[in-house]
């Protein structure tokens, strides 16, 4: 973990910095986590909400076959399953 934080003091680091440094596509595309809670609240958008949760999946999963050095999915590979 030390050297994902790139220096940084924080126990963490982002997934979408991971994605860029280990070349997978990034899930922020359109939300990060610190606006789930407004557009649930003020946009009612739960598909927007949904969406943005199967990204983050997504993204771990890549990540995880990235780090055990593994092809990452493409697209033919990844099934979007809608909401009913």
């Amino acid at each position: 973990m030390e050297l994902w934080k790139f220096g940084d003091k924080k126990s963490f680091t982002s997934l979408k910095l991971l994605a860029a440094v280990l070349d997978f596509p990034s899930p922020k595309e359109d939300i990060d986590g610190s606006q789930v809670g407004r557009v649930f609240w003020e946009e009612n958008d739960i598909d927007r909400i949904s969406h943005y949760c199967e990204k983050d999946v997504l993204a771990t999963v890549q990540l995880f076959l990235r780090l055990r050095r593994m092809p990452i999915l493409v697209e033919d590979q990844i099934i979007h399953v809608p909401r009913e």
